[in-house]
């Protein structure tokens, strides 16, 4: 028997939305991009979603290793307000294709809320029968940095990999006009 739990939380950003490249925060794509990283060789798994300036994240995996990455998270600047919605047992991982799913502020998000009588997203209005829906529509939601949906297989890992791939070029390319911007600020040619 494995000890596997599922970690429900909420957050509000601190840092002001900057503009989106490719469809992404450029802070949340830095968060997607360690994740997809780090979250394979510990196991865990799960999905993010972002709006409003607030996160409502879901992770999966063995009990320590999601503990140990929800210390972590606590300690991360980048959000406050860190409220935890549940914590539960379960037996197979719900997001097991992905190390970080995404999923945007999309039409279908936008529904949901309708539905929940909100205009916004404020998870923290939540109640319990609305974050299993929000989980259950993240689940199925695609995700537009990789063009997939959650599947059951991992037949679909290049096209993971080719979504982040997007991403790290979209930041890369955000960092080096970044850069250029700063040098000529530097050598006073602006």
């Amino acid at each position: 028997m494995t000890d596997l739990i599922q970690i429900t939380y909420i957050s509000r950003a601190t840092f002001e939305p900057g503009p989106r490249e490719n469809g992404v925060e450029p802070h949340v794509g830095r968060i997607l991009m360690s994740s997809r990283r780090n979250n394979p060789r510990r196991r865990l798994v799960g999905v993010l979603y972002y709006g409003d300036g607030c996160f409502f994240q879901c992770i999966e995996g063995e009990r320590a290793a999601v503990q140990a990455l929800f210390s972590r998270i606590s300690d991360d600047p980048r959000h406050t307000d860190i409220r935890v919605l549940r914590v539960r047992d379960i037996d197979v991982r719900s997001f097991n294709d992905w190390s970080m799913k995404y999923v945007p502020a999309a039409r279908e998000v936008l529904q949901q809320l309708r539905a929940f009588g909100q205009t916004r997203f404020d998870p923290y209005s939540f109640n319990d029968e609305q974050i299993e829906k929000m989980v259950d529509l993240l689940r199925t939601s695609a995700d537009p940095t990789t063009g997939q949906l959650n599947s059951t297989s991992r037949r679909n890992a290049p096209a993971d990999m080719m979504g982040l791939t997007y991403l790290a070029i979209a930041l890369s390319t955000l960092a080096l006009a970044v850069s250029c911007v700063t040098l000529a600020m530097i050598m006073e040619w602006i």
